[in-house]
């Protein structure tokens, strides 16, 4: 399993501590309403609604570095629309780690 980390951003950011802070405050923001958005989807089985969640959430995924984790999320991105919850709990799992994560910045 990877492991989250600010390199990229602090790439982007190129000694910018600020860019650096801006930007993690913003992720740690938007993760914990789409994160709730997503569970909200879930419990409603809003198929498409969760898609469209899950869609949002991999992108901040990227930006932690975690790639391997947004190959799962595009794949559960895709199989969720067809009703097949297979990856939840290891898109769960993800998520888990993320904000406990986030909540250290």
């Amino acid at each position: 399993m990877q492991t989250p980390s600010l390199q990229y951003i602090n790439d982007l950011a190129d000694g910018d501590q600020s860019f650096v802070l801006e930007i993690t405050s913003l992720l740690k923001k938007e993760f914990t309403k789409d994160l709730k958005l997503f569970y909200k989807r879930l419990e409603e089985n809003d198929l498409k609604g969760v898609a469209s969640s899950i869609h949002k959430i991999k992108y901040k995924f990227g930006l932690l570095g975690l790639e391997e984790d947004v190959i799962i999320a595009s794949k559960f991105e895709n199989e969720i629309k067809t009703g097949n919850k297979e990856l939840l709990i290891k898109f769960e799992e993800i998520l888990l780690k993320i904000n406990q994560y986030i909540q250290t910045l």
